[in-house]
């Protein structure tokens, strides 16, 4: 009698594979063992570090594929767009969203950056129309390939101050103050009729766009699932698959080796966490007695997460088997 292979997790849709760099004949389990792997050689990623360190260079990793449902949902919004000449909707107003639309009103440097985000975008697209072929619209508008890594640039520092009249040319400042009066006068008209209009004429550049996205789309090269192991890898900002899982060397900090235990916490380290957290368990806030103390990885050890004071808290026993390796914040 043979004893049939246990699968090692849900059936993967040959586009994860071929964006995870796998062939996509490629079995399986082979797949799902290859992945174990790569995800346990990993240095400190993102949400405990708290920034990438590989910044705008994430572009360059693979995303996981879209869902086929979302994306049959996107094919309908582009017929539509495209039947009407139009692009955006009619929304209503949600009493969050109308809290947020009276704050924005009373932000006067508010509206000029949304009117020169809106210039910008403006800009962009007269100049992707003003190309000659379909294709060279798209090109020009989405933006070319990214240059090589050596003369790659990024702004840095970010500029949070007011606009300033006198860093920009008389006309641009006047179309600027146009757009934000503009944006202005949408709050006010959402405002007073509980819906928010969105809709605008369908450009060229973006008809041409629509078209090839419903003229190419074939439902059954996108998934319908994707199993958690491999979203659980995805940067937490940029939505790429973290870059440690494809770069990580022999030298790179391991999980294994992260592995510290409460027997590794010293007393004075121990006795700190106790008296932040108020001799309480953070889940469900019952008060402990010393012989009920657990210490509990907010970010887990099998996800990356170290033991150091940051990273831990108080749990009872029940909350503390209760939460597995899921991460809960």
């Amino acid at each position: 009698m043979t004893t049939r292979k246990r699968r090692r997790g849900p059936p993967i849709h040959s586009s994860i594979k071929e964006r995870l760099g796998y062939d996509a004949n490629e079995p399986d389990d082979d797949i799902y063992e290859d992945w174990k792997t790569r995800t346990t050689r990993l240095c400190k990623p993102c949400w405990e570090l708290k920034y990438c360190p590989y910044g705008p260079l994430v572009e360059q990793l693979p995303t996981l594929p879209p869902l086929r449902s979302a994306l049959e949902e996107q094919q309908a919004y582009f017929k539509h767009c495209l039947e009407t000449d139009t692009v955006g909707t009619i929304e209503p107003l949600s009493d969050e969203m109308r809290a947020t639309y009276q704050e924005w009103l009373a932000d006067e440097d508010l509206l000029l950056r949304q009117g020169l985000t809106e210039l910008r975008q403006r800009r962009a697209l007269e100049e992707a129309n003003r190309a000659e072929s379909d294709e060279e619209k798209i090109t020009t508008w989405l933006g070319r390939e990214l240059p090589p890594v050596h003369i790659y640039r990024a702004a840095y520092d970010i500029d949070d101050g007011e606009l300033d009249e006198e860093d920009f040319e008389p006309e641009i400042w006047q179309e600027i103050v146009a757009c934000a009066e503009s944006q202005r006068e949408r709050l006010k008209q959402a405002l007073a009729t509980g819906q928010n209009d969105g809709r605008s004429p369908l450009e060229p550049v973006r008809r041409a766009w629509f078209q090839r996205q419903v003229d190419e789309f074939v439902a059954e090269n996108y998934p319908d699932t994707i199993p958690e192991r491999f979203t659980e890898a995805e940067c937490n900002v940029f939505g790429h698959i973290c870059p440690v899982f494809f770069t990580a060397e022999a030298m790179t900090e391991t999980q294994e080796e992260r592995r510290i235990g409460r027997r590794h916490l010293n007393f004075t380290t121990m006795m700190r966490i106790v008296r932040r957290d108020d001799y309480r368990c953070q889940h469900c806030q019952k008060q402990l007695r010393d012989t009920e103390v657990e210490f509990d990885h907010i970010i887990p050890v099998s996800k990356g997460g170290s033991s150091e004071e940051h990273n831990l808290r108080l749990t009872c026993f029940d909350c503390n088997r209760d939460k597995s390796d899921e991460f809960s914040p």
